[in-house]
């Protein structure tokens, strides 16, 4: 393989680079040559083993469509879903898979999700008969087609891995168009699913929950368990990571409070359950590792601000005083000039272009 490097940078936020390389593995496995998918990822091969590197969504997606290309395959997104092991989900991924149960490893990864992914948060709900998982959006994740199919494909061909059992979803629900064609995507996943959905949904049979793990060892998972929140906590402690961390608070705090608290409030909410004492950040050192990084609280706050606005708007039917509420503006007219500040567009016409563009996609697609 050609190692020449890609442009390289260091985003903040988005899946663990080696998660990603998961994508570098499957298309050297077909035998070709692997380059361009580094160069969508922005990333060398030596540097898709590093943890401490994020790879956005956005790029994880173009490599996906890169690969697709690469391999002249339309399911490569789902191949390389199976693809997925422990050794790309690090520490987390052996600590879920030696779990004694469904449930210890699934309140497990709730806990310490944030060590694959800062973008994208998953909250699980036990409904009555079935467990409930709602994947909150924490930074700007595409809706593409080829993004979803993995990422989706990816949790559930794991859990089928790690549990030694066909599990069967009751409903998968994705944020995306449906690929062209559904229909192995289907196969796979052998239960209803629903395209162009406001959020993901995953339904699951409680049962799940229930099943003992035939790969449960107590020494690995004390062992893994431990570094994985070690990890976490020195995460936490990195410049970068701090400020995804914060970015997510602010979005966790627009959507259920409607408001930004202080910062203070903020480093609190920053403290993870098993931490020292004082390994939370504190307000003042979050605004020293903002500065690092060229940022501040207020621009940060406004970008944030900007990605939940322009997300409902383009993408769902909410009344516009709603958006504006969950944006954070208490009154509709501050929120109108925000939004002409980011678009130059009214919010009316932000949302009618999306749905111009959508309704392109579609026709594209079918189309083709």
């Amino acid at each position: 393989m050609n190692t020449q490097s890609p442009p390289v940078n260091t985003p903040t936020a988005g899946f663990t680079a080696p998660f990603a390389r998961v994508v570098i593995d499957y298309v050297q496995a077909q035998g070709v040559d692997a380059t361009p998918v580094c160069q969508a990822l922005r990333l060398t091969p030596a540097q898709l083993a590093d943890e401490h590197l994020r790879v956005p969504s956005a790029r994880l997606a173009q490599a996906l469509s890169v690969a697709t290309r690469l391999c002249n395959d339309p399911q490569a997104p789902l191949r390389i879903a199976s693809f997925v092991r422990p050794a790309h989900l690090g520490s987390l991924g052996y600590a879920v898979m030696s779990s004694a149960s469904g449930g210890d490893g699934l309140a497990l990864f709730e806990r310490l999700q944030s060590l694959l992914c800062t973008e994208i948060r998953g909250h699980h709900q036990v409904v009555g008969a079935t467990i409930e998982t709602r994947q909150e959006l924490l930074g700007p994740v595409p809706r593409s087609t080829d993004f979803w199919v993995f990422f989706v494909a990816s949790r559930l061909g794991f859990a089928r891995w790690v549990s030694g059992r066909a599990l069967v979803p009751v409903r998968l629900d994705l944020p995306c168009p449906p690929p062209a064609d559904p229909a192995p995507l289907q196969r796979f996943v052998e239960a209803p699913l629903r395209f162009d959905a406001p959020e993901c949904r995953e339904v699951m049979p409680v049962d799940w929950l229930a099943w003992a793990n035939p790969n449960a060892d107590p020494a690995v998972h004390a062992l893994m368990s431990s570094q994985a929140g070690q990890r976490l906590n020195a995460q936490r402690q990195e410049p970068g990571e701090a400020v995804a961390q914060l970015r997510q608070q602010v979005a966790l705090s627009l959507r259920e409070e409607g408001q930004v608290p202080s910062l203070e409030t903020l480093a609190q909410r920053l403290a993870h359950p098993g931490a020292a004492p004082g390994a939370a950040p504190s307000a003042r050192q979050l605004q020293r590792r903002l500065a690092e990084l060229g940022q501040n609280f207020k621009t940060l706050v406004e970008d944030v601000r900007r990605e939940e606005a322009l997300r409902h708007l383009e993408h769902t039917a909410l009344p516009l005083a709603e958006v504006a509420r969950l944006a954070g503006y208490a009154d509709t007219s501050t929120f109108h000039r925000a939004v002409r500040r980011w678009t130059g567009l009214t919010p009316l016409a932000v949302r009618e272009q999306a749905r111009q563009r959508m309704g392109a996609q579609g026709s594209s697609q079918t189309t083709g």
